[in-house]
């Protein structure tokens, strides 16, 4: 039986350090029926040299650059219009997948055909490639509770088209958005396999623009707000749900906690519980500081 396409977007600002090794991931794939676009986003050091030097021995290897930079959503958008795959997915000029990552993901959706994505565990790297931890994502119903897709996954090309473009208004947090309207419409996967590494070095958006990625994750939230409350509801994930809302709104925190209130008083008891714990955690430690200068 023939393997369906997957394509795969690669958009790439200034990569050059590690988009030779993001770009060997796709190539030691045991699945082979891939197309990797790559779409630079008019970086300035030798990305572009890199990436042609790849498209020039291997065909499903394809670049296009952009006229301006665009940044991540209007590239990836940009990409994906090249996309003649019946599967998508995107990945970092600074991660790398595991070879088995795009045949189990294949594989899962194929054998559940009502589901829409599938999402994996994955490592965490530090700048020199050295393992940092292995992240076990949590299920598909904890998506109001954080960005739990992680950065590896696979969706079907035919709900793409039907969900739409990535959302520029939401830059560093457009990939958050994206699942959350992928979760609307269908089924949503977990594989607990660890099939993927993502690395962690200073130069990362989300290492360095923490507060403005709090806050696009906010208007994500705000976006989704009656959907993700009807659910958390449902998946019995309020409370956890607007904790996590009110964690991002660090710019409006007043007027957000008066709309959560609003919308379900009994969150006031769940925040009042957790200033008790708080307390009697300190309380507790003062004591254990009080007790070890006595023996001093």
């Amino acid at each position: 039986m023939e393997e369906k396409k997957i394509s795969i977007v690669l958009p790439v600002y200034n990569g050059s350090e590690y988009l030779a090794e993001s770009i060997e991931s796709v190539l030691a794939q045991t699945y082979a029926n891939w197309e990797l676009i790559i779409v630079n986003d008019c970086s300035t050091d030798n990305t572009l040299a890199i990436a042609s030097d790849f498209a020039n021995k291997d065909a499903r290897i394809k670049v296009f650059s952009n006229k301006e930079n665009l940044k991540l959503p209007n590239t990836l958008n940009a990409g994906f219009e090249h996309a003649t795959g019946e599967y998508y997915t995107w990945t970092s000029d600074d991660n790398k997948y595991k070879p088995e990552a795009l045949r189990v993901m294949v594989e899962c959706l194929e054998k559940n055909p009502d589901a829409v994505m599938v999402y994996t565990d994955y490592t965490t790297i530090d700048s020199s490639g050295t393992t940092i931890k292995l992240v076990n994502e949590l299920g598909p119903k904890y998506i109001f509770t954080g960005n739990i897709i992680g950065a590896c996954f696979l969706y079907r090309a035919d709900v793409a088209h039907k969900v739409g473009l990535y959302d520029a208004n939401l830059f560093l947090a457009e990939d958050y958005d994206y699942w959350i309207r992928l979760y609307e419409v269908g089924k949503v996967l977990h594989i607990e396999d660890d099939l993927y590494c993502y690395r962690i070095h200073g130069k990362s958006l989300t290492e360095t623009r923490k507060n403005q990625v709090d806050e696009q994750t906010y208007k994500v939230l705000d976006k989704h707000f009656r959907f993700a409350y009807a659910k958390s509801v449902e998946n019995g994930l309020c409370n956890e749900f607007f904790d996590h809302m009110l964690n991002r709104a660090s710019a409006h925190r007043e007027a957000t906690l008066k709309k959560l209130l609003s919308v379900n008083p009994k969150y006031w008891f769940h925040l009042r519980w957790n200033q008790l714990k708080v307390f009697i955690w300190y309380s507790r430690l003062w004591q254990m500081l009080l007790k070890l200068k006595k023996k001093l």
